[in-house]
């Protein structure tokens, strides 16, 4: 009788041993998947927003808009980034924001500020891309209500501008759309 005692209580240790070791993986399996979550809730909206702008002007369009509607407060700077792709030899590329129409909540077209434009000029190598971010700031005072602003890219050696009258004015790509609600 001492030897099946002694056998049981054997037994009983080793499956006891055995529950406790996959009992504690079993722990450790929820304690990484709970890391992983609260790694994920640690990613931030501007990373987020940083993202996706990669992600959506990664394409083989000439010209792109990562992010184009973005909620900015008066006196508060924003960033839209604007990718151009360079399909031809190295040229200049010039781009242009040009204040389009603007509406109130109601649909009801209201006056743009002009102060919002924005130059600039960078070079490119051939096939290659390059993003450019372009920064606007509304200024204090403006109406609450949906701003459209026009982004031209221009191509070409020498241009001060994207002025259609322009000589050797060429526009690449399509006319970008960049949407700033106003609260």
């Amino acid at each position: 009788m001492n030897k099946k005692a002694f056998e049981l209580s054997i037994n009983f240790i080793v499956i006891l041993i055995l529950s406790i070791v996959i009992f504690g993986f079993g722990i450790k399996f929820v304690s990484n998947l709970m890391q992983g979550v609260n790694d994920l809730n640690k990613l931030t909206n501007s990373d987020f927003e940083a993202n996706m702008e990669r992600i959506l002007c990664d394409s083989s369009e000439k010209t792109c808009v990562g992010i184009s509607r973005k909620e900015i407060r008066p006196n508060k700077p924003e960033f839209f980034t604007v990718g151009i792709l360079n399909t031809g030899d190295e040229s200049e590329f010039y781009i242009d924001v040009e204040a389009g129409k603007a509406y109130d909540k109601y649909d009801n077209e209201i006056s743009n500020p002009l102060s919002w434009l924005l130059e600039n000029k960078l070079t490119i190598n051939s096939n290659e891309q390059e993003k450019i971010g372009i920064a606007v700031q509304v200024p204090g005072g403006t109406d609450k209500g949906t701003y459209v602003l026009n982004v031209y890219v221009c191509k070409g050696d020498g241009l001060s501008s994207c002025d259609k009258d322009s000589p050797g004015n060429i526009r690449y790509g399509t006319t970008q759309k960049l949407y700033v609600a106003v609260p």
